[in-house]
């Protein structure tokens, strides 16, 4: 999540081929080819032990893949660390520093790259003002609500402007009227930005809602991969 992160146009492209994942004797995600379209939000949807986080965190950079290769925009990323990847990620637990403000919490990936101080201020207030907090820059993480401190975590993941956006689960520790109005919120602020988004979810009406194709995972594998129809289904291209 990077300094050298693709510059000018917000829209990228991931493509993956052969892309597989295995801790000792168990396969978690067998060899996998995906082509993620630039602009579009992508979710992987699936059961728990389907591979759809396994997925997400070779694409991130958190795991290390046991075959295969991941290209962002043509540039091959598999043995890139993840902090030079150029990608954002935001948490289902929200992962914010608790004795740090929200200012301060957003403004952590800039000043890990050393950002001058007026351009951490400009951007911090930009990211509050996209995930509707302004005027919370000076509270603690314990003093919100959770649907507040998600959209904290996804303020700092968007503050520095990463290639892709990697959201896993975000919504799962919500509330169901919660989690429907910040589906709402994520969409919006997917068309504002016209970054690729890829999105991990076990809800397959969250996923009907919010995406323009969704991967159908089961037992590590892709089974089906398509765009939601008017009526809820799902148009298979595969």
């Amino acid at each position: 999540m990077a300094d050298g992160a693709p510059s000018g146009d917000a829209r990228h492209s991931i493509s993956l081929r052969g892309l597989s994942k295995s801790f000792g004797q168990m396969t978690a995600l067998l060899p996998t080819d995906l082509d993620v379209r630039s602009g579009e939000f992508l979710t992987l949807l699936g059961p728990s032990g389907s591979g759809k986080s396994t997925l997400l965190n070779l694409i991130a950079g958190a795991l290390a893949p046991s075959s295969g290769t991941i290209r962002l925009d043509g540039k091959d990323l598999t043995n890139v660390p993840p902090r030079d990847r150029g990608l954002g990620m935001v948490f289902q637990n929200y992962a914010l520093m608790p004795h740090m403000t929200v200012f301060d919490n957003v403004a952590f990936p800039l000043k890990v790259r050393r950002q001058p101080t007026h351009v951490i201020r400009g951007k911090v207030a930009e990211a509050l003002a996209r995930v509707g907090l302004t005027g919370f820059e000076k509270r603690k993480p314990k003093q919100l609500s959770g649907g507040q401190q998600q959209r904290v975590g996804i303020a700092r993941c968007i503050v520095y402007s990463p290639a892709i956006i990697l959201m896993d689960e975000p919504l799962g520790a919500l509330d169901k009227n919660l989690r429907e109005q910040m589906q709402g919120e994520i969409k919006r602020l997917h068309q504002d930005l016209g970054t690729t988004f890829i999105y991990v979810t076990h809800d397959q009406e969250e996923a009907l809602n919010m995406s323009d194709r969704i991967c159908l995972m089961s037992v590590g594998r892709i089974a089906q991969l398509g765009a939601p129809g008017e009526s809820g289904e799902l148009i298979i291209e595969r």
